[in-house]
């Protein structure tokens, strides 16, 4: 074991586990993210709305309209009504995911930080 992960070791025994401050840290850096995802949350809703809408709309159009040519533009607008749909799903599951491993390297990064002022100076 070398110098640096004794000194490790006992910066990481002598911290104190203070959950309060803890809590307070983990809020702050949650708070940070949590106007970018409430924009995603509100394009994805009204995304969501436009996108059901035309894939009703197109299936409407497949089963009721008496021509041919209607019925393939009908079955056209519900696949691509539908298949946007699914892409707006997978894209709000991805931001969602990258905004949580980022809040989490964030609090990653503030406790190196602390542990880093607590090792002794080496001169």
């Amino acid at each position: 074991m070398t110098d640096f992960e004794k000194d490790l070791r006992r910066a990481v025994a002598a911290q104190s586990l203070d959950p309060a401050h803890e809590e307070t840290m983990m809020k702050e850096i949650r708070s940070m993210y949590e106007h970018r995802m409430g924009t995603v949350r509100t394009v994805t809703w009204l995304a969501h709305l436009v996108l059901t809408g035309l894939l009703l709309w197109g299936l409407w159009m497949l089963f009721h309209s008496p021509m041919e040519s209607g019925k393939v533009v009908g079955g056209v607008i519900a696949f691509i009504g539908g298949t946007t749909l699914h892409v707006m799903k997978i894209w709000y599951w991805v931001l969602n995911t990258k905004y949580g491993v980022l809040t989490e390297i964030k609090a990653l990064q503030v406790q190196v930080a602390e542990l880093a002022e607590r090792l002794p100076e080496k001169d």
